[in-house]
This record gives C-alpha cells, sequence and structure tokens, in this order.
C-alpha cells in the first residue's frame, strides 16, 4: 500500500506539546521503517499552523482545514491517508474529503466526544469532536473545511467509551449513534460484541474512516495520555481484533492516530502498542 502519513502535531493550537508531540515522536521512533517492512510506501508530511497568533479554536480549525484538503488529494492520488494528530479533531478534515459518500466513522475513544460550548464543564475543544461531525455545534466554523457536510448519527459507532460526562453518552444516542462501552467489550468475544453493531451500521455506509484515540486502551496495559482514566480500557489485543473485524466488514479508506503524549510513556510501551495498532489498520491481511 500506499501510505501517506499526514502529520498534526498540535495539541489545542499548541505546537509540539502534551499530545502535540505524539505525531512526531512515533515517525522519529519506528513507525515508517515498520510499515516498510511490511511492505507499503511510505511517504510523510506534516500540516503547520500559518497563524501568527495561535489560539486554540482559530488555530485547530485552521489545521482541520489543511487536513480536510491534504486528506482529498491523498485519496485522489490512490494513497491511503495516516492521519497522526495531537488532537482528536484532526478526524474532522478526514470526514470532510469523503466526497459526498456515505462515509462511517468508526471511533475508538474513552470519551464520548460529543460535548457543546454549552454542556462542556472543562471548555476542551477536543471534546466536541463529533457533535461537531453530527452540525450540533460550531457550525459555521466545520463549514469552512472543504467538502464537509455533517454526518447522520447513524453514520457513527464509538467503541470503548468508560469516561463519559453527564448526558454525553445519552445526547449520542439520541443523535442515532451507536456506542459499545468498554464494559460490553469484555463481556463476551469481540465478534460477538460488533456483529449486531455491524449489521446496522452498513445500512447506513458506503466506507469507513477510523478513528483511533490511544486513551481506549486500559492504562494498567499501556498509558497514552492524562486523560486515560479507570480500569476497564481495552486492551491492546482487544483494539487489534476489532480493527480487523472492522476492516473485514467494511472498507477502510483512511484512518486517525490520536492523542498520544510521549511523556506518559517514559517505557515505550504505549508507543510499542501504536505502532503495533497502526500496522494493523494498514496491513492487508
Amino acid at each position: 500500500m500506499n501510505v501517506q502519513v499526514i502529520q498534526v502535531p498540535y495539541d489545542s493550537g499548541n505546537r509540539g506539546l502534551r499530545m502535540g508531540g505524539g505525531p512526531e515522536h512515533f515517525v522519529q521512533n519506528g513507525l515508517v521503517q515498520a510499515l516498510q517492512a511490511s511492505g507499503h510506501h511510505v511517504s510523510v508530511e506534516t500540516i503547520e499552523s500559518q497563524s501568527a497568533f495561535r489560539a486554540e479554536v482559530q488555530t485547530q480549525f485552521e489545521l482541520y482545514r489543511a487536513v480536510a484538503g491534504r486528506v482529498a488529494d491523498v485519496k485522489r492520488n490512490g494513497q491511503f491517508p495516516l492521519i497522526l494528530s495531537g488532537n482528536c479533531g484532526a478526524s474532522l478534515g478526514a470526514i470532510a474529503s469523503n466526497g459526498g459518500k456515505r462515509q462511517g466513522v468508526v471511533w475508538f475513544d474513552a470519551h464520548g466526544e460529543f460535548n457543546t460550548p454549552e454542556t462542556t464543564t472543562s471548555g476542551f475543544l477536543d471534546g466536541m469532536g463529533l457533535a461537531v461531525a453530527t452540525g450540533l455545534c460550531w457550525q459555521r466554523l466545520a463549514a469552512s473545511l472543504p467538502g464537509f457536510h455533517p454526518i447522520s448519527g447513524k453514520q457513527i459507532l464509538l467503541i470503548g467509551g468508560r469516561d463519559f460526562d453527564d448526558g454525553e453518552r445519552e445526547r449520542l444516542e439520541q443523535a442515532g449513534g451507536d456506542v459499545i462501552d468498554a464494559a460490553a467489550v469484555g463481556q463476551s468475544r469481540i465478534p460477538n460484541v460488533l456483529q449486531p453493531s455491524i449489521a446496522a451500521f452498513q445500512t447506513n455506509v458506503d466506507e469507513m474512516h477510523l478513528h483511533l484515540d490511544l486513551d481506549v486502551l486500559n492504562p494498567k496495559e499501556v498509558v497514552a495520555n492524562q486523560y486515560a482514566t479507570g480500569d476497564q480500557g481495552m486492551s491492546v489485543a482487544q483494539v487489534g481484533e476489532a480493527i480487523q473485524y472492522f476492516k473485514d466488514h467494511l472498507t477502510l479508506t483512511s484512518a486517525t492516530v490520536a492523542s498520544f503524549d510521549p511523556t506518559f510513556d517514559p517505557e515505550g510501551k504505549t508507543l510499542k502498542a501504536g505502532i503495533r495498532l497502526i500496522e494493523q489498520i494498514v496491513n492487508n491481511d
């Protein structure tokens, strides 16, 4: 496969800080070599803010606009866009690039990502990604992303959630989103858990963008960032098996891996797990 890695090394508008350090840490510590060893041709580019003054909302949407344009170009060139981002919102660029197709979003995350400026208690823009995707908030800025159109909640499958804010899960489900939480994943084999959701999902989508927030992983195994909470997260093996199951049943056209803060990974466990899961995403087996 011809893989175009698109780095977005920003967290809340800050370059290289916290989770903004994750994308380049992957590239500088073996990701490209691992993909090349599996037979892939890999190119790497970096999206940079051009603003003289950076502010979270302004800068993040500037970056997402650039991601949308580049992902669309990469797809037209027959390459696979792999987005490595500090924040989850970069997936909005991939969603905007769907060319009018019914694109499903499979979203691995410990959190619901369905807050709005009116419901958030933290003010963290990156807790609003799926709400933006469905047109619930930041509508004018979302419309500035080339090709963006809100998607239906029925095109969203959130897997691995375990840390929802008050009312957040309910809002996502009321919008039509399907939620398979971390507790459900632990109750049975991955195919048994995912099959009912996949059957319904396939009626609403033609292709899939896969989003992997690494804090979906159980922090007892690996710690991705400061937001990795609780002890019910998915194991690396479970996430890998789920990724393969989705690939077996849906056409994967792009992927984002986000929210890795290397300062929480002094032993390199999360780095190795992330590379392993990225290989699972990209490889054809």
